[in-house]
C-alpha cells in the first residue's frame, strides 16, 4: 500500500475514534457539569468527523481516485466512508506484485 494513503486512513481512523469517544462522553453524561461536557463533546464530534472526511479525502487522492463526488457521499449518507476506505485498502492488496517478494531467477 502507498505509505502516504496509509498515512491518510490512519489518520481517518484516529478521528473517527475521536468522535466516537466525544460521542460516548457526551451520552453518558449526567448532570453534573453537563453543559460544559456538551460543549466540549459537540466540539469534538464536529471536529472529528471533519478531520475523518478530510482524512479519507486525502487517501482518495493520493490513490488517484475523484474525491468530490465521495465527500458528498460521505456527508449525506455516513457509512459511505467506511466504504471508500474498504476499497482504499483492497484496491492496495489486490494490485499486480503487491506483497510479493522479488523472484530470483
Amino acid at each position: 500500500m502507498n505509505a502516504q494513503v496509509k498515512n491518510a486512513l490512519e489518520s481517518a481512523l484516529l478521528a473517527a475514534l475521536v468522535f466516537a469517544v466525544c460521542l460516548w462522553l457526551v451520552l453518558t453524561g449526567d448532570e453534573s457539569g453537563g453543559v460544559l461536557r456538551a460543549t466540549f463533546g459537540g466540539l469534538g464530534m464536529g471536529v472529528g468527523i471533519i478531520a475523518h472526511i478530510a482524512y479519507v479525502a486525502v487517501a482518495l487522492q493520493h490513490a488517484g481516485r475523484s474525491v468530490w463526488p465521495w465527500v458528498v457521499a460521505m456527508v449525506l449518507i455516513p457509512g459511505v466512508s467506511v466504504v471508500a476506505m474498504v476499497l482504499l485498502s483492497s484496491a492496495a492488496h489486490e494490485a499486480p506484485g503487491a506483497g510479493q517478494a522479488p523472484r530470483a531467477d
